[in-house]
């Protein structure tokens, strides 16, 4: 049976995903992306469990404006494929145990008919393995929505990664990141295991490269096809360049996305949905009527509403006199870059405090790491000092004998050596000569130990 043909350029696909995954660490080439991001409009918003996709090759054709070729359903395919291979890690919070590193595979599974001679014939199978349940399905705070149709025609991947992250951000109007956390949420920075030892590859090392690449590159697409645009600036430490802090605009809030006009009784499908409408409207009930606000609503993004509605009410709790509110908030709604101070010093206020309750969380987490990383090199050692004296069993006595002569180590002769070893000086200086008598045994261990504390330490540091 032929399904019903429609335009899907003209169809709003809202795409809802919880920040964690907005600010995971992934890297997808567009075809992966186009194939995600169609399975993330076709998830329902009360959706309790993922269902099988079915992404048709035309649909895809028609939302993305491509040619119809013999090679776009075998990319279709191998975007699934792959996509099954992909793993992804996102930070998340949960009840039991607070906030844990989720290492998940994205997809499951993926079908696809043996026989694609026909156009209907051409289409995958596809589902979310369950674990992504937490950042797709019943999202209740805490997410970002768009409308897919922003992304689907942005050419490269990190255009489309940088667009989410500013999206996220659109209604605070700036983001500030450190270089190298950007690099690697977007995929400039990959994590590489070669025969299981793991290294970050960098594909653009030099800031002058991966501002033309990539920075510039994704100002110029998000401005083309996107409803936000940006400006960003650098700033250092010493004269390296550390971090970016970008600004984000409405991109031509008058103009309207290619589609049909929406009349002001379907304006739940708009934007935020039906919730974010009437969140809005409870607060300017008083003043202004639900035609005219749905016509306000309808006609500029939701982003700049909010910020107009918010701007009146803090001049009105400030004691300020406004003649016509409804009035004032149609006119601050026009205004493309209306700044709001006392909101502007809240968004600051709570960014700094959450800022530095995950910093808190991070460096903890990683002084954890720390302690364990050290009792497990003590614990190596331990095992390398025991195993040279099965091969010496007279080695042990010279280093106690050692030890009893230098005043430094602290050993006390009418103690015990149970007694002896419960002082830390002595244990320590018990293994410090045995590892200068054969240093050799410990060279390995000393400098993977090393490397791996000292990376922990200049993590801590940074914080």
């Amino acid at each position: 049976m032929a399904r019903k043909k429609k335009d899907e350029r003209k169809v709003i696909k809202l795409v809802r995903k919880s920040n964690q995954l907005v600010e995971a660490r992934y890297k997808f080439d567009i075809w992966e992306t186009r194939v995600f991001t169609k399975m993330l409009t076709m998830i329902d918003k009360n959706d309790k469990d993922f269902k099988n996709y079915r992404i048709y090759m035309t649909d895809l054709i028609k939302e993305l404006g491509l040619e119809k070729s013999k090679s776009s359903y075998e990319m279709l395919k191998q975007s699934g494929h792959k996509l099954m291979r992909k793993i992804i890690k996102v930070v998340v919070n949960t009840e039991e145990d607070g906030l844990m590193e989720l290492t998940t595979p994205i997809v499951v599974g993926m079908k696809n008919p043996l026989d694609a001679s026909s156009q209907e014939a051409k289409f995958i199978d596809i589902s979310f393995h369950p674990d992504m349940k937490p950042m797709l399905l019943s999202l209740k705070s805490q997410f970002t929505t768009y409308d897919a149709r922003n992304i689907l025609k942005l050419p490269s991947t990190y255009s489309i990664r940088i667009y989410e992250l500013l999206k996220q951000y659109e209604k605070i109007g700036t983001r500030k990141f450190d270089l190298e956390e950007l690099k690697q949420i977007i995929g400039v920075v990959e994590e590489m295991d070669e025969n299981g030892k793991k290294t970050l590859k960098d594909s653009y090392p030099l800031f002058g490269n991966f501002k033309q690449r990539v920075l510039l590159k994704a100002k110029k697409d998000l401005k083309k096809y996107t409803d936000i645009s940006f400006e960003f600036e650098p700033f250092k430490r010493g004269r390296k360049v550390a971090g970016l802090k970008f600004f984000i605009y409405p991109n031509n809030p008058e103009r309207k996305a290619k589609g049909p006009t929406i009349k002001s009784s379907k304006i739940d499908t708009i934007a935020n949905e039906q919730d974010t409408f009437l969140e809005l409207y409870a607060k300017v009930s008083q003043w202004i009527g639900k035609e005219a606000f749905q016509k306000l609503f309808s006609e500029y993004p939701e982003a700049q509403v909010r910020r107009a509605i918010t701007y009146t009410l803090n001049r009105l709790k400030k004691g300020d006199v406004i003649q016509n509110v409804a009035g004032h908030i149609v006119a601050m709604t026009k205004e493309k870059n209306l700044v709001d101070t006392i909101e502007i010093k809240k968004d600051a206020i709570k960014l700094k405090k959450a800022k530095q309750a995950e910093n808190n969380e991070r460096k903890l987490k990683l002084e954890n790491q720390k302690k364990d990383l050290l009792e497990k090199w003590q614990k190596n050692t331990d095992a390398i000092i025991q195993a040279i004296f099965l091969e010496i069993p007279d080695k042990k006595a010279e280093i106690l004998e050692f030890l009893q002569s230098n005043k430094i180590s602290r050993y006390k002769p009418e103690l015990s050596l149970e007694e002896n070893f419960q002082n830390p000086f002595v244990r320590v200086a018990f293994r410090n000569r045995v590892k200068d008598e054969f240093a050799n045994r410990f060279e390995a261990l000393d400098t993977r130990y090393n490397k791996e504390i000292k990376e922990l330490q200049e993590q801590i540091d940074f914080l």
